[in-house]
């Protein structure tokens, strides 16, 4: 087993590198031993530093594996609307990229895709299945 684990996040902007110890401590839960943030902004200010600090607190849950209540659930969501975020704005390429994100989801255990999709949208889960309807047919 290597002597540290390192975890990642990603945004477009945004990047967040986490490096922990995986010797054995007495502290619970165990953060990182080094962190890096990049930006592709002019520079780190208060509103990268709470999306970084976002990133940080999902990581050190991940390696401690602990997921606090609603947790997990937190978690794919934010990676859905992160996923939603970078489909292109094209009609055609929009519907193929969110049928793509809801076999990923349908293809994990504990996640409701209709669910989970419908949170990260911010809309009904009904007007989710309409958009999901006019994507299927419009990939045909």
């Amino acid at each position: 087993m290597s002597d540290t684990t390192t975890l990642e996040r990603r945004d477009a902007d945004l990047r967040v590198i986490a490096e922990f110890s995986n010797a054995d401590t007495d502290v619970y839960p165990v953060g990182p031993q080094r962190l890096v943030i990049e930006t592709t902004e002019k520079g780190i200010d208060s509103a990268i530093l709470r999306r970084a600090d976002r990133r940080l607190g999902e990581m050190v849950a991940e390696f401690n594996e602990i997921l606090g209540v609603g947790g997990f659930r937190s978690m794919v969501v934010q990676y859905t609307e992160d996923r939603l975020a970078a489909l292109p704005s094209d009609g055609d390429a929009f519907h193929r990229g969110l049928l793509d994100l809801y076999d990923d989801l349908a293809g994990r255990e504990r996640v409701d895709p209709d669910r989970t999709l419908a949170a990260a949208l911010r809309v009904p889960e009904e007007t989710l299945r309409a958009c999901l309807q006019v994507a299927r047919q419009q990939s045909l």
